[in-house]
C-alpha cells in the first residue's frame, strides 16, 4: 500500500507538471486558437486520470483465500472388555514320525500300502520275502517232530527200567540213568518248540505292518530291494490326528503364559494361508528353558485335526489366549500411526481442529488397539484422511462417529 501510493503521487506529480507547461505554452502562444487549447487541457485530464487508475490497490489481490477443511472419519474411543492375545508363528509337526523297518533280512517282495495315504495300526504296508523264513520253520519243526520220538521212547525205557528195577534185575545207578536221559530228551523237545516259535515270529515279521494311525509317506525301498534287520528304512509314517505346532513365545509373556496354564486348559486358535477357517486347539507344552539367543522359549499347541487339514512342514498364524482385559481402553487399529517417537492418532477436538497425541499401544485384537495412555473413552479420533492433517488443522467429519470395531464374538 505504500508503494502504490508514493507511485500515485509521483504520477500526479508528473500530470501536473505536464498541465503546467501546457499553460504555458498557451500563454506565450497567444495567437494559437482556442479549439488547439481546449484540445490539450482535456488530453492533460485524461493522462492524470489513467494514472490515478493505476495507483489505486487491488484489494482482491492482497486478500489471501482461506483453506478449505480437510473431510476425515472419525471414532469413538470405547472402554471394553477383551481377551488378551499372545500372537506366534510356527510350523506344524507329527505327533509321531515313525521310520519303518524291517525286523529281518530280505528283499521286499511286495508294497501294499497308497504312497501318501492314511494307513491304520496293523496295516500291512509291504511284505518280505517269505522264502527263508517258511524253510527254518518247517527245520524246526521236524527237529521238534524228532525230539517227540525220542521222548517217547526213552519214557517206554524209563517204564520198564523201573518195573524190572522194582523186580531187582537192573542196579538203582541203571535206572537213574534212564531217568536222566528222558528228562534231557524233554528239555530238548522245550527248546526245539521254542525254535519253533521263534520261526513263526520271524516269517510273522515277513509282513511289515504300520506302527501307528497315519500318513505314509513314499516308499523308500523298491521291490526286490535287499533290506538288512533294523536298520533299513522302508517308510516313514507321520501321525497326524492330534497334530502338534511348534511355536515361540517371547520371554516378556512368559509371566503371563505360566500364569494362564496354572489356571486350566489356554485355548490355542490356528490360522493357515490360504485358508479362512480357525482351526481350535490348546496348549499342550511348554518348555524348560528360554534360549538365550532369541529370547523366546518353545511351546507346542495340540489340534484334534479330524479332517487332516494341517500337516507337518506346514506354516500356521497362531493366537494364545492367555489373560481377559476388562474396561480396557480401545480404538479402531487405522486410527493409529506411526512416527519416529512411536504410535500417536489425531484427536478431533470441540472446535473441530486435530491434536497430534502420543499413545502407548498394548495389542491389537481383531482390529482393534487397547490403548494404556494417551486417550480416554468418548474423545473421537481420526480413522481416515489422516495424510492431509497437521498439528491444529481443521477439519470436517465425514458421517457419524463409527464404533471402535465390530465386538468379537
Amino acid at each position: 500500500m505504500i508503494l502504490g501510493s508514493s507511485a500515485a503521487r509521483t504520477t500526479h506529480k508528473s500530470c501536473t507538471l505536464r498541465i503546467e507547461a501546457a499553460i504555458v505554452l498557451t500563454q506565450s502562444s497567444m495567437k494559437l486558437k482556442w479549439p488547439l487549447i481546449a484540445g490539450v487541457v482535456m488530453l492533460a485530464a485524461i493522462l492524470l486520470a489513467a494514472s490515478m487508475h493505476r495507483a489505486t490497490p487491488v484489494s482482491s489481490q492482497a486478500a489471501t483465500a482461506e483453506v478449505p477443511p480437510a473431510a476425515v472419519a472419525v471414532a469413538t474411543v470405547e472402554r471394553r472388555d477383551l481377551p488378551y492375545f499372545v500372537k506366534a508363528s510356527g510350523r506344524a509337526e507329527a505327533k509321531a514320525s515313525v521310520i519303518v523297518k524291517s525286523r529281518i533280512d530280505g528283499q521286499v517282495a511286495a508294497i501294499l500300502f497308497n504312497e501318501g495315504r492314511s494307513v491304520r495300526k496293523g496295516q500291512v504296508l509291504l511284505r518280505m520275502d517269505p522264502a527263508p523264513a517258511e524253510a527254518q520253520l518247517e527245520q524246526a519243526k521236524a527237529l521238534v517232530a524228532r525230539d517227540q520220538a525220542q521222548l517217547e521212547r526213552l519214557a517206554g525205557d524209563s517204564r520198564r527200567n523201573t518195573s524190572l528195577y522194582e523186580q531187582g534185575f537192573i542196579s538203582n545207578s541203571g535206572l537213574s540213568q534212564i531217568q536222566a536221559d528222558l528228562r534231557a530228551a524233554e528239555a530238548t523237545l522245550k527248546a526245539d518248540q521254542a525254535n519253533v516259535a521263534s520261526a513263526r515270529l520271524q516269517l510273522g515279521f515277513t509282513n511289515v505292518v504300520a506302527p501307528v494311525d497315519g500318513v505314509a509317506g513314499a516308499a523308500l525301498l523298491p521291490v526286490g530291494g535287499a533290506a538288512k534287520a533294523n536298520d533299513t528304512a522302508l517308510v516313514v509314517v507321520n501321525q497326524i490326528k492330534p497334530i502338534y505346532i511348534s511355536f515361540a513365545v517371547p520371554e516378556t509373556e512368559l509371566g503371563r503364559l505360566k500364569h494362564a496354564i496354572a489356571n486350566g486348559p489356554v485355548p490355542v486358535s490356528a490360522s493357515v494361508p490360504g485358508s479362512n477357517a480357525a482351526l481350535s486347539g490348546r496348549l499342550a507344552f511348554l518348555d524348560n528353558a528360554v534360549d538365550a539367543t532369541t529370547g523366546a522359549i518353545v511351546a507346542k499347541a495340540s489340534f484334534a485335526n479330524e479332517d487332516g487339514g494341517l500337516t507337518p512342514g506346514q506354516f500356521a498364524d497362531l493366537r494364545v489366549t492367555v489373560d481377559h482385559l476388562s474396561g480396557a481402553v480401545v480404538v479402531p487399529a487405522p486410527a493409529v500411526e506411526s512416527g519416529a517417537d512411536g504410535p500417536f492418532v489425531f484427536v478431533v477436538k470441540e472446535n473441530s481442529t486435530v491434536e497430534i497425541r502420543s499413545i502407548k499401544v498394548v495389542t491389537e485384537v481383531d482390529g482393534v488397539s487397547v490403548v494404556a495412555a494417551g486417550l480416554v473413552p468418548g474423545e473421537r479420533v481420526v480413522t481416515d484422511g489422516q495424510s492431509h492433517l497437521r498439528e491444529g488443522k481443521r477439519v470436517t467429519i465425514t458421517g457419524a462417529p463409527a464404533a471402535a470395531a465390530a465386538r468379537s464374538p
